[in-house]
C-alpha cells in the first residue's frame, strides 16, 4: 500500500473508533455525525481500493476509549481529545480527499467542536490528578540466572540539557545487575550530529555497554529528499543499526525499521489540532530495508532469542493507526524471523507507552521512554526456566506540571495494563 492509501485507512479507523467511543460517553449527536464521516472516508477508501477492517476499528475504539474515559470522570478533557483526533484527521485528508468531499467531512465535524466549546463555557475541564507512578508486583522466572539486560527506550538525546534521566537509568540499570544495555531508537531528539556524538559520550561512560539502533527521529536531520541519519548514525558510533548480542547462551538481535522517506506534512500538534509551522520530516512509521531483510535471512535459531526494534508491528492500533508503526510488508518479514528463531518475545519502541500485543503467538511489548512518563526502564531477566520483564522507576524529577491536562491525557496514554509492565513466561509447567 502507498504512503496515502495507509493513511486513508488509518483515518477511517479513527472516525469508526471515535463515533463508537462517543456513543459510549453519551454524546449521541457528534457520534452519529463521526458515523457519517467514517462511512465518506470508507466510500473513498473503496474508490481507492483500500480494504477496511472492521476489526482495526473495533480494537482502536477500547484504546481510544480507555484514554478519553467516561464523561463523569473526564468531562471536557475526553471531549476536547476526541475532537482533536478529528481534526488530526481534517487536516491529513486534505491532500487525498476531493475538495468536495473534505469540505462535507469538515462540516460534520461542526457538531462536535460546538460540544467541546459548550462544554469549556461550563467549567466542565476538571482539574487533574496528581501524577502517581504506574507501580506492578516485580516478577521473576525461577531458576538459573543466564543474563540479564536492560533496555532504554527512546533517549531523544537533547531533548534536555543535562539528559539527566538517562545517564541516571544507564547507572541504575548497572546496579541492578544488568550486564548489556539496548537503546531502541530515537537516540536523538531530531537527528543532529552534535546530538549522536552525544549520545555517544553517555553511552561510553556509562558503567555497562550499550547497543544502539535507529528511530524515525533519529533520521530527522535530513535535508531536501535526502536523510543523513544513517550517515550520522554510523559517523557517530562507528557501527551497524543491525546487530546480534549473546550472552551465556542467551541472543538478543537489534533490527534497524527506520523508515527515510520524506513525509508529505507537516508535524502535528495533537493539543491544538493543526500542523506546527515546521518543515515536513521524515515518515513516523517504519519499514526493513533490502539489506535489512537480507540480513534477518542470514540468523538462525540459537537458544533463547528475542528481537528488539524501534517500530511496533502492523497493525498499530494507537494513535494514529496503522502509519505510525511497521508497515504491512516488513511485519510479514518480522514474523518469518519470530517463528524462525523460535523467539521468546519483542520489544519495542517508538509508541511512548506501556502496552502488549502479540505476533505469532509471540509477545509484543511496547516500553516505556526513558525521556517521557512514566520516565522508567525496562529489565529483562532470563533463566534456565524462563525469563521476566519489569518496569522500573528512574530517580529522578521530571518536573512535571501537576495541573496540566496535556500531561494528564499522556499519562493516561503511556501508563498502560500492569501485564505490559510486568511479565513472566516460563517454558516448564508451574
Amino acid at each position: 500500500m502507498s504512503q496515502l492509501s495507509d493513511l486513508l485507512l488509518s483515518c477511517w479507523v479513527v472516525e469508526a473508533a471515535r463515533s463508537a467511543v462517543m456513543a459510549s460517553r453519551g454524546q449521541q449527536e457528534s457520534a452519529v455525525q463521526t458515523a457519517a464521516r467514517a462511512r465518506l472516508l470508507a466510500s473513498a477508501c473503496h474508490a481507492e481500493g483500500t480494504r477496511i477492517v472492521p476489526n482495526y476499528a473495533t480494537r482502536h475504539s477500547g484504546f481510544l476509549g480507555e484514554i478519553s474515559g467516561t464523561d463523569e470522570d473526564m468531562g471536557a478533557l475526553g471531549m476536547i481529545f476526541l475532537q482533536r483526533l478529528g481534526a488530526y484527521i481534517d487536516a491529513h485528508t486534505r491532500l487525498i480527499l476531493s475538495e468536495q468531499d473534505h469540505d462535507k467531512l469538515v462540516e460534520l465535524g461542526q457538531t462536535e467542536l460546538d460540544e467541546v466549546n459548550l462544554a469549556l463555557m461550563s467549567g466542565r475541564l476538571f482539574p487533574p490528578p496528581a501524577p502517581a507512578w504506574p507501580t506492578a508486583e516485580q516478577v521473576t522466572a525461577p531458576g538459573e540466572v543466564l543474563a540479564t539486560f536492560g533496555i532504554l527506550g527512546d533517549p531523544h538525546v537533547g531533548l534536555t540539557e543535562t539528559n539527566q534521566s538517562l545517564i541516571t537509568a544507564l547507572r541504575q540499570m548497572a546496579d541492578d545487575g544488568a550486564e548489556f544495555v539496548v537503546a531502541n531508537g530515537d537516540l536523538t531528539k531530531d537527528g543532529k550530529a552534535e546530538h549522536f556524538h552525544l549520545a555517544r559520550k553517555i553511552f561510553d561512560e556509562a558503567p555497562l555497554e550499550v547497543l544502539v539502533t535507529l528511530g524515525n527521529h533519529d533520521l530527522w536531520g535530513g535535508e531536501g529528499e535526502l536523510s543523513l541519519g544513517m550517515e550520522r548514525f554510523r559517523a557517530a558510533f562507528d557501527a551497524e543499526p543491525n546487530s546480534v548480542r549473546e550472552h551465556n547462551g542467551v541472543r538478543v538481535i537489534v533490527i534497524n525499521s527506520a523508515d527515510p522517506r520524506r513525509s508529505p506534512f507537516s508535524p502535528f500538534d495533537m493539543m491544538m489540532g493543526e500542523f506546527k509551522d515546521a518543515p515536513p520530516q521524515t515518515v513516523p512509521g517504519g519499514t526493513f530495508s533490502a539489506e535489512t531483510i537480507e540480513w534477518m535471512r542470514g540468523l538462525e535459531p540459537a537458544g533463547p532469542t528475542f528481537v528488539i526494534l524501534h517500530h511496533p508491528p502492523y497493525p498499530f492500533l494507537g494513535v494514529p493507526p496503522l502509519v505510525f508503526g511497521l508497515d504491512q510488508a516488513s511485519t510479514a518479514h518480522l514474523a518469518e524471523l519470530l517463528v524462525k528463531v523460535d523467539a521468546e518475545a519483542v520489544f519495542v519502541g517508538h509508541s511512548h507507552r506501556c502496552h502488549l500485543n502479540y505476533l505469532e503467538e509471540v509477545p509484543v511489548f511496547e516500553l516505556a521512554s526513558a525521556s517521557d512518563w512514566p520516565f522508567g526502564y525496562s529489565m529483562v531477566q532470563v533463566t534456565d526456566r524462563g525469563w521476566s520483564l519489569n518496569l522500573r522507576p528512574i530517580d529522578y524529577d521530571p518536573q512535571m506540571d501537576p495541573m496540566s491536562h496535556r500531561d494528564y491525557l499522556f499519562r493516561r496514554y503511556a501508563t498502560g495494563p500492569d501485564e505490559a509492565r510486568s511479565f513472566v513466561s516460563l517454558n516448564e509447567p508451574g
